[in-house]
């Protein structure tokens, strides 16, 4: 779809990294400046502790190890699994509680899905909130905000 000359600019026909010259109309297309006040702070690379320390929260370190929280976290699960097993088929061996340790089982089993289900909805949801970020400061750069 191309719009017609006089008409804003189409984003999405933009070539891929081009930055939109300062703004006004030229070349038959409106060019978008940006925001009145705003001025974009410079990109730092900093590492992964120069994040961590950085006090004014211009870096993100969520979106860094999110991996590896979710791995410990399934890890935590396992291990909070094999000790529901193990009380389980303790339990079904005692002559007093035996007929608890089959639904104990089961609760085992639900219960650690359901805990790896919505340990991986939530980590998504964080991910998801941090992309938003991302691109956010992305059409900011450019200048469409």
């Amino acid at each position: 779809m191309t719009n017609p000359p006089g008409y804003p600019q189409d984003p999405s026909q933009q070539p891929y990294g081009q930055q939109p010259q300062s703004g006004g109309y030229q070349g038959g297309q409106y060019q978008q400046q940006p925001a009145a006040g705003y001025t974009q702070p410079a990109p730092s690379r900093t590492g992964f502790f120069g994040a961590l320390f950085d006090f004014s929260f211009r870096e993100f370190i969520t979106a860094r190890i999110i991996k590896v929280v979710y791995i410990l976290w399934l890890i935590m699960i396992a291990i909070g699994f094999l000790f529901g097993l193990i009380s389980a088929i303790a339990m079904m061996g005692d002559d007093d509680f035996g007929f608890l340790g089959v639904p104990m089982l089961i609760g085992t089993f639900v219960g650690t899905a359901i805990s790896v289900l919505l340990s991986r909805i939530v980590l998504e949801l964080l991910i998801v909130v941090f992309r938003i970020s991302e691109d956010l400061n992305a059409i900011r750069k450019r200048g469409g905000m």
